[in-house]
């Protein structure tokens, strides 16, 4: 049995949080030697009376090979703040991250890593946003971070998987199947761990509250070089993970939109306070410290569309022609067509099969 467990027995009880656990990990030689300390031992490392009373009572119900055997079961595994594999970056964080459940085939925890976040509720230039600054980052060899969340949370892992890219999940509950939040999330997340990875610092069985999310959202910004903010309103719980990642010493990004957008409000108010513009991945990644890192391919701060091949219908052609990056609502690509309603329905059609253009919701249309 691992030693590791003994302190996942101890985050198993109410008041062990991650700074009370770093104080136990110092004061004894071992996770063992802790969970069997006698009460003078516990209280000689300063924790409360009423602390102690709860670690006596918790070691009476739980049973570490017991708690060993469910997190083999579930494939959770543990990583430790003094574990030599343990994320630099997050070792290094602000505050303590004592403990880090993980559940995935991912182990590189050094590897360069972006977070890409937002809106809930974001629109479809959202989504084209950040589906393509996902996919240029997994392109350049950087592995994307985000919470699983409804929203662009998912859209950038989504993105990830689809460029065949690393993307890691930081959940803000257990990472047992039935703690996972959202529960329609549950085929997403089981995508992400087959390449990389779902972290939590709960222990299974915690479901996800509204005091579980500030935490999930420090990790998100200490686990990354920097972080990308994709539409955000003017209370944004982003904007939150953007505050985080400035305490982290790390660098925000913010990708502009409408003027007369609410979902952009705060990402324009995050570049008036410094944040940088992004318009595409080059912005991003020549901020970034990854010189050492030779498998990066700095890109472009703007992506061009794919040029018109001579094999197309005069009709498709024509569509092309109108479409750009930016998306176009299919009554507007019709009325600037002059084409018919079935005519340029099927040229579409045509255009999405051969890989020209790309349906990003509602109807609306863009070039790739």
């Amino acid at each position: 049995m691992e030693h590791s467990i003994y302190w996942h027995c101890f985050r198993k009880i109410p008041g062990i949080g991650q700074t009370r656990l770093r104080s136990l990990m110092s004061a004894f030689s071992s996770g063992e030697a802790a969970w069997i300390a006698d009460a003078d031992m516990l209280l000689s490392t300063g924790m409360s009376r009423d602390t102690m009373d709860a670690i006596v009572a918790g070691r009476r119900t739980i049973d570490p090979e017991r708690e060993q055997d469910a997190l083999d079961e579930s494939g959770i595994r543990i990583l430790l703040w003094t574990d030599d594999d343990f994320p630099t970056l997050l070792r290094e964080a602000p505050f303590p991250v004592s403990l880090l459940y993980v559940r995935g085939t991912f182990d590189e925890w050094n590897r360069p890593m972006v977070a890409i976040v937002g809106s809930r509720q974001h629109t479809a230039y959202g989504r084209q946003s950040a589906e393509r600054i996902a996919e240029d980052l997994s392109q350049a060899g950087i592995v994307v971070v985000s919470g699983l969340a409804y929203g662009i949370d998912s859209v950038a892992h989504g993105a990830a998987l689809r460029a065949s890219g690393i993307t890691i999940a930081v959940l803000g509950d257990g990472l047992d199947d039935a703690s996972i939040h959202p529960k329609d999330h549950l085929p997403l997340a089981t995508r992400i761990m087959e390449s990389g990875a779902l972290i939590s610092e709960y222990p299974p069985g915690t479901p996800a509250g509204r005091g579980t999310f500030p935490a999930r959202n420090r990790i998100i910004a200490a686990l990354s070089l920097g972080v990308v903010v994709v539409e955000a309103a003017e209370k944004s719980g982003s904007l939150i993970t953007a505050l985080h990642a400035l305490e982290c010493g790390r660098d925000v990004f913010a990708v502009p939109g409408s003027i007369f957008s609410p979902a952009s409000t705060g990402t324009h108010r995050l570049i008036r306070d410094g944040a940088k513009l992004v318009r595409g991945v080059g912005d991003i990644l020549e901020e970034l410290p990854l010189q050492e890192s030779g498998n990066l391919q700095l890109k472009g701060a703007e992506s061009s569309p794919k040029p018109i091949p001579d094999n197309l219908s005069i009709e498709e052609q024509k569509l092309l022609s109108i479409l750009s990056h930016e998306a176009m609502q299919v009554d507007e690509i019709i009325k600037s067509s002059h084409l018919g309603t079935s005519e340029a329905g099927s040229a579409l059609t045509m255009l999405e099969l051969k890989g020209l253009v790309k349906n990003i919701g509602g109807m609306n249309y863009i070039r790739v």
